[in-house]
């Protein structure tokens, strides 16, 4: 999504896949214009109303103070007055988790129950101990992280989500190369 050109590609891409039956989009503060480019190809029409959808945009960790504003950039962007799915873009730090702790997950409450927010969850690619840390502190609906035939290590922590009742989202299930040397 990052290196689509223009607002009527976008737009393009994201009714095919709405024609296919995909219904989740999925962006963030930092993919380039990705939000701006999904609000316009919304504004125009991609075959299935902005109800029908799930979308999920993204927050870096960051402090208290900028939470809504962030969000309400973005919401501004996406041309939409909710999010369904706010993750935070990689607590993959212990830093990473006390700063979310220390004020942001309470200024995200806030925007949850005034209706901005659906449901919070956190993408990662930390050590399985700080994945089951986050995980543990039972703020979270949902996590995007690595698992996938080749790289298992974080199943504990989708056996966790799941015992926790979150939902789980795989980052790169085809793993973007970063593992793709095997031993024969």
């Amino acid at each position: 999504m990052r290196c689509l050109a223009s607002a009527e590609v976008m737009r393009s891409v994201l009714a095919a896949a709405v024609a296919r039956g995909i219904n989740h989009i999925e962006t963030a503060r930092g993919y380039g214009q990705s939000e701006a480019l999904i609000g316009q190809a919304l504004q125009a029409g991609i075959g299935k109303p902005r109800e029908a959808l799930i979308l999920t945009t993204k927050l870096t960790p960051t402090d208290a103070d900028s939470v809504e504003r962030q969000l309400d950039d973005s919401l501004a962007r996406l041309g939409i007055d909710y999010i369904d799915c706010l993750a935070i873009h990689g607590i993959n730090t212990p830093e990473h988790l006390a700063q979310v702790r220390s004020g942001m997950l309470s200024a995200i409450s806030r925007l949850t129950h005034d209706g901005r927010v659906r449901h919070v969850g956190f993408s990662t690619h930390g050590s399985l101990d700080l994945i089951l840390a986050a995980i543990a502190t039972d703020a979270f609906a949902f996590i995007n992280l690595h698992y996938y035939y080749f790289f298992q290590r974080n199943l504990p922590a989708v056996e966790l989500a799941h015992q926790k009742d979150m939902g789980v989202f795989i980052i790169s299930p085809g793993d973007s190369g970063a593992h793709r040397s095997l031993s024969v």
